[in-house]
C-alpha cells in the first residue's frame, strides 16, 4: 500500500521533514494489543503507542519470562535439513557459544571414572547444561528474527586450558527459518510456538522502551 500521509496521525510521508512508516509486523502488534485497526503507523506516532504497550507488559515481565522458559524448547532445533513436506523461508544463520570451567572436582571425577572405563556424571552434566544453554540461545535469536524453527544445526565441543584451569566450550550454529505451513506440527506445538513468538515480542517491546 502507498500512503502519502500516515493513516493514524496524518503526518506527511513525503518531503524533507516527513516520517516513515514502521514495519507491518509492528503495526499489527500495536493493533493487537491496543485493540486498534489502523492500516499503518509512522515513526512519529508509534513511539507513545509502543511505550503504552511496554508499560503494560512491564508489570507482567516476570510471568512472561517464566512462561517463555517453560515453552521455548518447542521451537524445533534439528541437525538435518528441513523435512521435504515443510514450506519455509530462510532467514539466516544463528550461532551461540558458552564456556564454563570444569573445575578440580570434575577433573578428578573424570579421571577416576576413566580408570574404570565408565563415564563422568559431573562432566556429562556440565556438557548437558552448556548444550541446553546454546539451544535456548539459538531459539531466542531465531524467534527475534521472525523465525520459528532451526535446521542444519551443528554442535562442537572443545576443551581449553589444562588441569584445574580447564574450560569447556560448546559452540552451536544453525539456519533459522520461518515455516509457512505449520500444519506439519502438532496442535500443541503450534500453539506453543505462536505463544513463544508473542511472548518474545512483548519482551522486545519492554527492552526497546528501556533503551529509549
Amino acid at each position: 500500500m502507498n500512503f502519502e500521509k500516515c493513516p493514524n496521525c496524518d503526518k506527511s510521508l513525503k518531503g524533507f521533514f516527513s516520517s516513515d512508516l514502521i514495519l507491518p509486523s509492528e503495526a499489527e502488534f500495536i493493533n493487537r494489543h491496543l485493540q486498534l485497526s489502523k492500516e499503518a503507523y509512522c515513526n512519529n506516532c508509534s513511539p507513545p503507542l509502543l511505550s503504552k504497550i511496554a508499560n503494560n507488559f512491564r508489570k507482567q515481565k516476570g510471568e512472561i519470562e517464566n512462561r517463555l522458559q517453560q515453552i521455548i524448547h518447542t521451537i524445533p532445533v534439528m541437525s538435518s535439513p528441513a523435512p521435504i513436506a515443510w514450506k519455509y523461508e530462510v532467514i539466516g544463520m544463528v550461532t551461540s557459544q558458552t564456556t564454563s570451567g570444569t573445575g578440580f572436582a570434575t577433573e578428578l571425577s573424570r579421571s577416576f571414572n576413566d580408570f574404570f572405563g565408565s563415564g563422568s556424571n559431573a562432566t556429562n552434566q556440565k556438557i548437558a547444561r552448556a548444550t541446553n544453554l546454546c539451544q535456548a540461545d539459538l531459539r531466542v535469536q531465531c524467534v527475534r528474527q521472525g523465525g520459528n524453527a532451526i535446521i542444519s544445526t551443528d554442535i562442537d565441543f572443545n576443551e581449553i586450558g589444562a588441569g584445574s584451569t580447564n574450560m569447556l566450550m560448546v559452540c552451536m550454529a544453525g539456519t533459522a527459518i520461518r515455516v509457512l505451513d505449520m500444519e506439519n506440527f502438532t496442535a500443541k506445538s503450534r500453539d506453543n510456538i505462536i505463544e513463544v513468538i508473542e511472548l518474545t515480542e512483548q519482551l522486545e517491546a519492554i527492552a526497546q522502551e528501556v533503551k529509549n
